[in-house]
């Protein structure tokens, strides 16, 4: 079902509004229900709608022509309410910022990875969709020495392990994924890498063909398994 915040988005994409009114509009649904005191649901309610509506227009918007949509991405975590709703607001337990700590985007973004192609579900992402998802990432990722709510680096790494870390062969939809993040953010990789970025748990495990050498995230061997990869 297409949702207000698609078509706002959409219809400021194809007009080439610039990127603070297309942030505007996109996010004027959610800033009217925003109010100081809202239940966590409706918060929640809120801003769902403006983060799935910017990963639809992602998977369908080829990754070399995303420059607009990333700048209104810019545009919307660079506002603060302009109604009288309260800028910080509690969700999942956590005081964040509307909209500097872009709230639930992340969690948003988690949510479409099971979307991978060829999981079997009913709403997976085609192979070239889930190309433009991690190429869009990956663009904003690249900004996050500077913005660091940016930093989507964790997918970008499990979409290469699952690219160069398994023990059979990657298909052509998980390698081509893997690909735009060096085409997009490979600086910040290789940064990442040296400074030895790792995540809790077995969220920046090793693949199967890996598994034994203790990675807890970004190092440099890994980097270099990829890059040889990708060769």
């Amino acid at each position: 079902m297409s949702s207000q915040e698609l078509h706002s988005l959409n219809a400021s994409i194809a007009s080439k509004t610039d990127p603070a009114s297309a942030a505007r509009a996109l996010t004027a649904p959610a800033e009217d229900k925003l109010s100081t005191g809202s239940p966590e649901s409706d918060i929640e309610g809120s801003l769902r709608p403006v983060w799935e509506s910017i990963i639809n227009v992602a998977a369908d918007t080829e990754h070399q022509s995303q420059e607009h949509l990333v700048s209104i991405v810019r545009a919307v975590q660079q506002q603060t309410l302009t109604k009288d709703g309260a800028s910080e607001v509690e969700v999942w337990g956590e005081k964040v910022k509307v909209w500097s700590d872009l709230p639930l985007f992340g969690v948003s973004v988690r949510d479409a990875w099971n979307r991978t192609p060829s999981t079997g579900s009913a709403n997976d992402f085609s192979a070239s969709q889930w190309r433009n998802i991690n190429a869009f990432l990956a663009r904003l990722t690249s900004l996050s020495q500077s913005t660091p709510t940016f930093d989507f680096s964790m997918f970008g790494l499990w979409t290469l392990r699952s690219a160069f870390e398994g023990t059979g062969e990657a298909s052509s939809a998980d390698v081509d994924a893997a690909k735009v993040w060096f085409e997009y953010a490979e600086d910040v990789l290789t940064k990442l890498s040296n400074e030895g970025k790792s995540f809790p748990a077995k969220v920046g495990a090793g693949g199967g063909s890996y598994a034994d050498k203790g990675w807890t995230g970004f190092n440099p061997d890994r980097l270099k398994v990829w890059q040889a990869a990708l060769q």
